[in-house]
């Protein structure tokens, strides 16, 4: 083996290396992370039906549990409160409601909220519902023209301590995935330089990205049935952990498609580039 082999070899293995962690954690980091990503993707969970008619359940429930309604209001409070836990979802503010509770719990499981905000909840993962419960207290006041003070948070438990612990740590190196895929790039470009026939070398890189494909798509299931089996703190919690669950591996898998495909077309490319270096090399040895 030459040392251009060599080089072109080892080039080619880390690159692949690189971009097995680097495309995940740009994932991660887009839609994740970054608060408008895991907005699109848990804001689409409102308008699970099932999903919703827990959540408003639960929206109901600590509203009822942090107002002291009198005796005679109660029978009236009893209707509208049922109206709020299987309407909620239709009253037209509902969806704002919904993407304000989602950036809330973005920032504090992910520690952008403000410090007086963020110590309620710095021991677990949470799902802020302060804004249905606002919901609530507003159409509630509409129907009794009673308007009653609600806490400005009301917080779902999500997990526990170590949970939490678990996010930071995906939060901290995240956002690095631009230095494995800086590093990628160079080594790439590096095996095909020094590459004796470059259409090999893009062989090989393609090869080796449709591999990552498989490899992304069964660590995908994988991580998914590990965080899957891990305790909830109740069933919202349940639900909300398996809704999410699967709208981000299908979200993922998106971005696995997109690898494979240019992957598949790399090693097309080199291909029909080794076939076509291979005929002019037989024309050369005729002449």
């Amino acid at each position: 083996m030459t040392l251009r082999t060599f080089v072109s070899a080892l080039g080619v293995i880390l690159a692949l290396l690189l971009t097995a962690v680097a495309v995940p954690a740009a994932w991660v980091d887009q839609n994740i992370v970054k608060e408008e990503g895991f907005v699109r993707i848990a804001g689409s969970l409102g308008n699970d039906p099932d999903f919703q008619n827990r959540l408003a359940s639960a929206a109901v429930g600590t509203f009822e549990s942090s107002v002291d309604l009198p005796g005679p209001l109660q029978s009236l409070a009893a209707d509208a409160l049922k109206n709020a836990a299987t309407g909620m979802q239709s009253w037209s503010d509902y969806p704002q409601a919904w993407e304000e509770s989602v950036r809330n719990s973005h920032r504090l499981n992910f520690g952008t909220a403000p410090a007086a905000e963020e110590s309620a909840a710095s021991t677990a993962l949470v799902l802020d519902i302060g804004p249905l419960v606002r919901l609530i207290r507003d159409h509630f006041a509409e129907a009794t023209r009673i308007r009653l003070d609600v806490p400005a948070e009301s917080f779902v438990s999500l997990g526990e301590p170590s949970h939490r612990q678990l996010v930071e740590r995906v939060a901290a190196f995240a956002p690095l995935w631009w230095v494995a895929a800086a590093g990628a790039l160079v080594s790439a470009l590096l095996a095909l330089a020094a590459a004796r026939r470059r259409s090999l070398a893009l062989v090989f890189l393609g090869l080796g990205g449709l591999a990552l494909a498989a490899l992304w798509t069964a660590g995908a299931d994988l991580a998914g049935g590990m965080i899957g089996n891990l305790a909830s703190a109740n069933s919202v919690a349940e639900l909300f952990k398996n809704e999410f669950l699967t709208a981000a591996r299908n979200g993922f898998g998106q971005w696995v498609w997109i690898a494979a495909v240019a992957s598949g077309a790399l090693l097309v490319v080199g291909v029909i580039g080794t076939v076509v270096s291979g005929r002019q090399g037989s024309r050369s040895a005729r002449s």
